[in-house]
């Protein structure tokens, strides 16, 4: 048997090598992708690496086609050209309806299509899931929009993303507010990143404090407010913020998760933090994540409408309105992170 590894940056020329070496019934055997590096270690880039062997009929690998029929997705193929083959060997008609992956144990290269993959995950996504949308900020009325969440999910740097957008790029009057200040170095984080924007922040420790620092920012269009972290299972600390967040009278209140924990851990903490009216999440640290698919279960729940993607450290550019095509891309393509470019406002764009 005659197997070869062919190397190439895209999946589509890895197996257009494949063609042109053992023709359109070429087996492909394994596939993954691999990281290369250049210039000692510098540089680093992602190929697509392909064994494959000349063989009676080609398949998708089997590793690839194990992890889509097991997936939670229920992800279909739209048919290929070829419609009374595909009749005869399935029983499905060819009219352009989506036909079930286990329908086709075994698939030519021609037939292997990433973006008719990616779309059914969208098309999941979309019936399955709740998008919330941007901040939605009316002129001449301020907004309040406080985050809460478990201790290290973000939301300091989240704060300072959002303040970044609203104020530089929507022109905003923004204002920071942090009620984070017994955690050494946090409130000063924050502090820094105003600076930064060239926007006030205030602190408060105590409910009758915070009810006037709010009342003093009244002519910002935007304010934020840092709320501490507090454990899931620490219900003192969870009813300390609730009372906080009554004294603010907070428009939005905004849970952030970390996409770095287990669906166990997600669910316990967005049951703990929806008795204090959250109305949206932010999933955070997509790019520290392994295995995004995991998630599905957990946000197929429906507690709440996904609102925003964290996806880097990056203050200006690291933060976009959650969208079933951004989910799908995450999911789908493990170095996808960072592909798109900042949009708090619903608008996306290739940073190609």
């Amino acid at each position: 048997m005659n197997i070869k590894t062919f190397r190439a940056g895209s999946l589509q020329d890895a197996l257009a090598a494949v063609r042109d070496e053992f023709g359109q019934d070429a087996r492909v055997l394994h596939a993954r992708e691999v990281r290369k590096s250049r210039f000692f270690g510098l540089g680093r880039r992602t190929v697509v690496e392909i064994t494959a062997t000349e063989g009676e009929r080609s398949s998708i690998h089997h590793s690839f086609i194990a992890k889509l029929q097991g997936s939670p997705y229920e992800v279909e193929v739209a048919p290929p050209s070829g419609g009374q083959r595909l009749r005869e060997e399935t029983g499905h008609a060819p009219n352009g309806e989506p036909v079930p992956l286990g329908c086709w144990p075994q698939m030519t290269t021609e037939q292997l299509n990433p973006t008719i993959l990616q779309r059914n995950l969208i098309l999941r996504f979309q019936q399955d899931l709740r998008f919330g949308g941007p901040l939605r900020l009316i002129d001449g009325k301020r907004r309040v929009v406080a985050l809460v969440g478990p201790t290290g999910v973000g939301k300091t740097t989240t704060i300072a993303k959002l303040a970044a957008h609203y104020k530089l790029k929507e022109l905003k009057r923004v204002a920071l507010l942090s009620m984070d200040v017994f955690r050494i170095g946090v409130a000063e984080q924050l502090r820094q990143y105003a600076a930064a924007l060239g926007v006030p922040m205030e602190t408060a420790s105590d409910p009758e404090r915070l009810r006037s620092v709010v009342e003093r920012l009244a002519p910002y269009d935007l304010l934020l407010i840092d709320m501490p972290g507090a454990s899931p299972r620490n219900a003192a600390k969870l009813a300390l913020i609730g009372a906080a967040l009554d004294a603010a009278g907070v428009d939005e209140t905004h849970l952030l998760l970390s996409t770095t924990s287990n669906t166990a851990v997600l669910a316990e903490a967005a049951k703990a933090f929806q008795p204090l009216g959250v109305i949206g999440l932010t999933l955070t640290k997509l790019d520290e994540a392994v295995g995004l698919g995991d998630l599905y279960p957990f946000l197929k729940e429906d507690l709440f409408p996904l609102r925003f993607l964290a996806t880097g450290q990056n203050v200006s550019d690291d933060l976009e309105v959650a969208a079933s095509p951004r989910l799908a891309s995450l999911v789908s393509e493990e170095q996808g992170v960072g592909r798109f470019s900042f949009s708090p406002s619903g608008q996306s764009a290739s940073k190609a």
